[in-house]
């Protein structure tokens, strides 16, 4: 930040110490070596759920049930207690492979027509997993998805847990969609829509 100084200001700066006053230092508080090596608080720690939902492998609901069945090892050791906290130096499996904590990532993509929201297709279309490919060297994946032929924001991340919060419809999270159709909508038709399509999901 720039600060500009109006004429007559005097100019800030630290005070002159006095002839003969040595300058001041600030006394150590440490009594024990090496304590300076040790966490100085729980926010150098990051719980062993929220290391696998930043990961991206899935939620922290999901990561306790992970957790629970055996599945994941800190430094060659099983854990299954449920709080546990790891340092980012930690080596974290599961499953047998290692996880690598990561920056939660986010990036809003303004998607065209003609791309489909799939991380690839064995048909060889084109994805929005192209369009994001240079925007960040964590492995980001889309949250819900646009068909192929509409368009609008998309959102990307690594953060398994945000993901599960903004798709499950138990979070109540609301989308706007506009839609353009190719006849004239009639109040019948209105009234489907208002009482819920089937699908093979649910309505």
């Amino acid at each position: 930040m720039q600060v500009i100084r109006k004429q007559g200001d005097k100019p800030r700066g630290k005070r002159p110490s006095k002839p003969g006053r040595p300058p001041f230092k600030k006394k150590s508080t440490s009594s024990k070596p090496g304590a300076a090596d040790l966490p100085k608080t729980d926010s150098e720690l990051i719980r062993l759920n929220r290391y696998l939902a930043i990961a991206g492998i899935c939620s922290r609901r999901e990561a306790d049930d992970l957790i629970k069945a055996g599945l994941v090892t800190v430094n060659g050791e099983l854990v299954t207690e449920m709080g546990y906290k790891v340092k980012p130096t930690d080596l974290v499996k599961y499953d047998g492979g290692t996880i690598r904590g990561e920056k939660s990532r986010f990036i809003l993509l303004n998607k065209p027509k003609g791309y489909i929201t799939t991380m690839e297709d064995p048909r060889g279309r084109k994805t929005v997993m192209t369009l994001i490919e240079r925007a960040c060297k964590e492995r980001v994946y889309p949250v819900g998805r646009l068909d192929r032929n509409t368009l609008g924001l998309l959102l990307f991340t690594n953060d398994g847990d945000m993901a599960k919060k903004l798709t499950h419809p138990k979070h109540g999270v609301e989308k706007l969609y506009y839609v353009e159709t190719a006849k004239k909508v009639t109040m019948d038709q209105m009234k489907k829509l208002k009482a819920g399509i089937a699908l093979e999901d649910g309505v």
